[in-house]
């Protein structure tokens, strides 16, 4: 009798076919449920990563009861984080209108162009003469890009504005999905961990610079932000530079990026004092900006980044930039994560193939 060869397909070959084909297709349908809350999702998975040290504090102090834990954290939360943003938010609304009311005002009463003839010195005007400046109106492309701007802050305005209620709505959801992460973070993680083809060993390390690079972007990025932000906010304010919420809000968010950031805000701030006759509080601002500002952004980026972060300070900036690219505001912290990731597993890799191999 002779020996029939295998067949080709075994039980067990359809079997993980099958299962993967429906595990497949369930994720793709979990997908579509969270896609409408994914943005709240993710800001609540923001939050409870960055609240994570005060919550493991907390934890201890009630005894390990982590329903009451959680509720406590969502409440601070509500009161401390959210409550600050929505009356931040209100403000930034309102000198928002004043700043459009005041830009076109400027423009139409003809103060732009006052401000101008202060600016055209000889020296300015020799350079203007230049053959390759001569053709280019530098008055009316100030105008025009003025004008755009003031039309662009009514829209954003607007659209802030017909957003209200949901924006609420993303609250509330938000919180509900912070109590739930903060609760059962840890049997999260766990199941996630224990589907992953890892070791324990690569299971840590993964972890490991993921955290790692989620506080150095958190410390060395959001929070050097921050202050940049208030920074400028409070020499506007000092200074006589109207609507200083707004441009310290601005100076912020430019402050994210590792070109320019809050340089874009506090220079122009400066110019318009001189410009407006405030000679003395243009040159004071300048000073500010410079050394309270910008200079303190040279070393606490990398000291507070080069610390947590074990990649080069390129990447991370390369992996912000093209977050911001792809994902938008979240994307300042996707991107670095995606990098670290990518580092962790290039390692796994380099471990048990390309080592083994050798």
């Amino acid at each position: 009798m002779t020996n029939q060869p295998a067949s080709f397909l075994t039980r067990s070959h359809i079997f993980a076919a099958v299962f993967f084909a429906i595990f497949i297709f369930l994720l793709y349908q979990m997908a579509r449920l969270l896609a409408p809350f994914s943005s709240a999702l993710l800001w609540a998975a923001i939050l409870a990563l960055a609240l994570s040290p005060v919550h493991a504090r907390l934890l201890r102090l009630v005894n390990g009861r982590e329903g009451l834990a959680a509720g406590v954290m969502t409440f601070c939360t509500l009161l401390m984080v959210i409550g600050p943003a929505i009356f931040l938010l209100a403000v930034l609304t309102a000198q928002a209108v004043n700043l459009y009311q005041w830009t076109s005002e400027f423009i139409q009463t003809g103060k732009l162009v006052e401000a101008w003839s202060r600016f055209a010195t000889p020296m300015l005007d020799r350079l203007l003469s230049l053959p390759l400046l001569a053709e280019i109106d530098v008055k009316g492309i100030l105008i025009k890009g003025l004008s755009q701007f003031s039309s662009g802050l009514a829209s954003q305005i607007g659209s802030v504005l017909k957003n209200t209620l949901l924006l609420a709505v993303n609250l509330l959801i938000m919180l509900i999905f912070l109590f739930f992460i903060l609760r059962d973070g840890e049997s999260y993680y766990s199941a996630v961990m224990d589907v992953l083809p890892f070791t324990p060993n690569q299971q840590q390390s993964i972890a490991l610079k993921f955290r790692d690079t989620f506080s150095a972007v958190i410390n060395g990025v959001f929070l050097v932000a921050l202050l940049q932000g208030v920074m400028t906010g409070l020499g506007f304010a000092l200074f006589g530079v109207p609507f200083s919420v707004f441009w310290g809000f601005l100076a912020a968010v430019l402050a994210l990026l590792p070109v320019g950031g809050a340089m874009l805000v506090w220079v122009p701030g400066a110019l318009y004092l001189y410009l407006t006759g405030s000679t003395l509080q243009g040159v004071f601002l300048a000073l500010w900006g410079a050394l309270l500002v910008s200079l303190p952004d040279n070393f606490l980026k990398p000291l507070l980044i080069g610390r947590k972060a074990k990649l080069p300070t390129f990447l991370l900036f390369i992996g912000i930039l093209g977050g911001l690219q792809v994902y938008g505001f979240l994307g300042i912290l996707f991107g670095p994560l995606i990098v670290t990731l990518l580092t962790a597993f290039v390692q796994i890799y380099r471990e048990e193939y390309a080592e083994r191999q050798e």
